[in-house]
Order: C-alpha cells, then sequence, then structure tokens
C-alpha cells in the first residue's frame, strides 16, 4: 500500500511539473509563418506605424495621446519591432508580446493574438490594459 502511494504521488507530481512547464513552450507554429508587415497601419486616434516589409524597421507617427499610452515619444520616430514568445523573437500571430524600440529605448506590449494580422496590428499598453490600440492597414 505504501509503495502504491509513492508511485501515485510520483505520477502526480510529474504530471503537475509537465502541465507547468506547457506554457513556457512557443505555441504550434507548424503552418507556415505569415509575412512580414509592409505598410502603413493607421489609427485615428494614436498616429501611424509604417512597416518597411523587413521584418525589422518601422517607422512611427505617433500623437500625443498614444505617447502618454505607451510611453514612446509623440511625433515621427525610425524604431524596429519585434514580435516576442517570451524573450524570443517569435511569428506575429502565436507571440504574446509586440516590442517597439526607438531611441535605444524598449517598449513592450502585450500582443493580441487572433487580432494582429497581415492587415492589423493590435496590443495593449500596461497603462491601457482594458483596451487594445488597433492600427489597421491603410489601403493607400
Amino acid at each position: 500500500m505504501k509503495k502504491l502511494l509513492t508511485i501515485f504521488t510520483a505520477a502526480v507530481i510529474i504530471t503537475v511539473f509537465l502541465a507547468a512547464c506547457a506554457g513556457d513552450r512557443p505555441p504550434d507554429d507548424s503552418s507556415p509563418s505569415p509575412e512580414a508587415h509592409s505598410g502603413t497601419f493607421v489609427n485615428k486616434d494614436y498616429g501611424s506605424l509604417t512597416f518597411n516589409g523587413d521584418g525589422k524597421s518601422l517607422d512611427l507617427n505617433l500623437t500625443d495621446s498614444m505617447s502618454e499610452i505607451t510611453g514612446i515619444p509623440a511625433g515621427e520616430q525610425n524604431g524596429t519591432y519585434v514580435f516576442l514568445f517570451h524573450n524570443e523573437s517569435w511569428r506575429y500571430d502565436k507571440a504574446e508580446y509586440f516590442r517597439i524600440t526607438v531611441q535605444n529605448k524598449n517598449y513592450r506590449f502585450r500582443n493580441t493574438i487572433g487580432m494582429t494580422s497581415t492587415d492589423t496590428i493590435a496590443f495593449y499598453a500596461d497603462s491601457n490594459s482594458d483596451k487594445p490600440a488597433v492600427f489597421i492597414k491603410s489601403k493607400e
């Protein structure tokens, strides 16, 4: 009976450990990766994000209200971006975070998985965590 209890306890501990580790693995990426964002994405209240198609660089033109929400300086800026799972670069459709770097300073936001797509960038800033900032690709 004692041996059975020991085996059962060990099985429970292993199961809990494996379940906890599952959240640390990146989402399945067996489907083809989407192409890098390209073009200008606009939000009438927050400004624009122009992705250069290389998967790294972008130009920002943010409003004062977006600057208040994100901490990124308002106006025109050049920067880089990356989508992340934990701290590793990851595909945007399954990434947890969206990081923008401007003037050697990193700004990290929660990516809105399922909403961020080829034509939409959606993320949450900590200071505005109840409403995502949504930028839609301009048709121009």
